[in-house]
């Protein structure tokens, strides 16, 4: 696709994924399976774009949420390992057999569900028993496991495969402690399997920030989610990185996504007039307005409105007016050479300035997670060198 067409796109850097791929892939030992989490389009990037990337630079397979997403990724080519970390209808867990994935359990009635279809189709599975250590999602509770481990024992067409876990509290706090009995519950459930006769099990805890943290998580798999893409988790996590392991303070997380667009008009405006819905921002002089053709439907959130800036021409051009659904207003009179349909930079690098999605998601009181997962999956994802 040729961006000179495009009035928006999302720039994928390779060069950038492979330097974050390698630099957690050489973190673990050889035996730990190195999986990538691909939910909600890849965290915003792109699912079939980064899916390929990973496995070109070093992945072993998969994590989704949703069974759709499996089977996207299924049809799209891909026939790596596949782990199903979400809910899966009981009326659909026939595609999930059928098509080898991995599945999360900790439903007996899901348990039930899976007995009869595998019996039925002569087929195994293969499940991941979620465990509840304190993050009080999906997980089966320390009282419950024995019973599930009995429902389990004589199944020859369901086989454990793995035994995990997700920390409530490792992200945001530069105190750890919560993780940590978070941990040993996980090891004390995961002996119960093991001396259940469920021996030849995965097992795996560590998130990004586990990954980035402590080796003590990592176990038999890691499930790398937003650090794949060069996002901290937290600022928090960055903090305790640092302390820990950086030297000179240099990031070793390189952001892999660039969000650019056009402007699609330039007018003059005379000074003292309302710009956008609601009349919220007044010229105090002749201004040049430059607009855009993106808006909160694309991704680009409403709470910058007023409040945030693009970049033009490697300088910034602040938000005029409020975010509209597909369009928004930036002041450029003091960039005077921008002309029709000169790229804008909304996430990214522009000569000397970089516009972070940390910065844009901090003027919007969220995180950078919720700031690229609600990117339009309809926007073309360019991968570029």
């Amino acid at each position: 696709m040729d961006k000179k067409d495009l009035t928006t796109w999302l720039e994928i850097s390779e060069s950038a994924y492979s330097k974050n791929l390698t630099f957690f892939k050489q973190r673990l030992p050889k035996h730990t399976e190195f999986s990538v989490v691909l939910k909600s389009n890849a965290y915003g990037h792109g699912i079939l774009e980064i899916a390929r990337l990973a496995v070109e630079h070093g992945a072993d397979s998969f994590c989704v949420h949703a069974l759709d997403e499996a089977l996207h990724l299924h049809r799209n080519g891909f026939k790596q390992d596949i782990l199903i970390m979400g809910p899966v209808m009981r009326s659909r867990l026939k595609e999930v057999v059928e098509n080898n994935f991995r599945l999360i359990l900790y439903n007996k009635e899901v348990l039930m569900g899976l007995k009869k279809i595998t019996r039925e189709l002569k087929k195994p599975v293969r499940v991941h028993l979620k465990l509840e250590t304190g993050t009080y999602r999906q997980g089966i509770a320390e009282t419950d496991l024995p019973e599930f481990l009995r429902l389990l024992k004589n199944e020859s067409f369901i086989h454990v495969d793995g035994a995990y876990t997700h920390f409530a509290n490792i992200e945001d706090t530069t105190n750890h402690e919560y993780a940590f009995r978070q941990l040993s519950l996980f090891k004390k459930m995961a002996k119960t399997i093991k001396d259940f006769g469920f021996g030849d099990i995965k097992c795996h805890t560590a998130c990004s920030a586990a990954v980035l943290l402590f080796r003590e998580t990592y176990f038999d798999m890691v499930r790398l989610g937003i650090s794949q893409y060069g996002l901290w988790p937290s600022r928090e996590t960055f903090v305790s990185y640092k302390m820990k392991h950086s030297k000179n303070g240099e990031n070793i997380l390189r952001p892999v996504l660039s969000w650019k667009t056009r402007v699609a008009q330039l007018k003059e405006v005379a000074s003292n007039q309302n710009i956008g819905y609601g009349g919220t921002y007044q010229t105090t002089r002749p201004s040049r307005i430059a607009v855009l053709p993106i808006g909160y439907a694309e991704g680009y959130d409403r709470d910058l409105s007023n409040r945030g800036y693009v970049l033009i021409h490697g300088k910034r051009a602040p938000v005029r007016g409020r975010i509209c659904m597909n369009l928004f207003m930036v002041d450029v009179t003091d960039i005077p050479e921008v002309m029709l349909e000169d790229v804008v930079t909304l996430i990214g690098r522009d000569g000397d300035n970089h516009l972070q999605v940390d910065y844009l998601a901090g003027l919007c009181g969220t995180i950078n997670y919720e700031f690229t997962t609600r990117l339009n999956w309809q926007i073309p994802r360019i991968i570029t060198a």
